[in-house]
């Protein structure tokens, strides 16, 4: 099915993912990160910190990224 895929709208739709990709990326791997830096830094507390990941759940981030790559190759293949 990919043979019949414009190349216009493949390179679009493989944007599109990786955008998708590299925000479930933020969400998992480097917001957690930069919030337990500011905990060592001393600019918020412990406290704040597990309130803010329970906002935005790392676990969202892996699902968001996992989502994109099925949408993907669903989509593609």
């Amino acid at each position: 099915m990919s043979r019949n895929v414009p190349t216009g709208q493949l390179v679009g739709g493989l944007i599109e993912y990786a955008i998708w990709f590299a925000v479930g990326a933020y969400f998992a791997w480097f917001r957690p990160r930069r919030i337990r830096k500011a905990v060592e830094a001393g600019k918020i507390s412990e406290e704040e910190s597990r309130a803010r990941l329970k906002k935005i759940s790392p676990l969202l981030g892996y699902l968001v990224m996992l989502l994109a790559i099925a949408f993907a190759v669903s989509e593609f293949i």
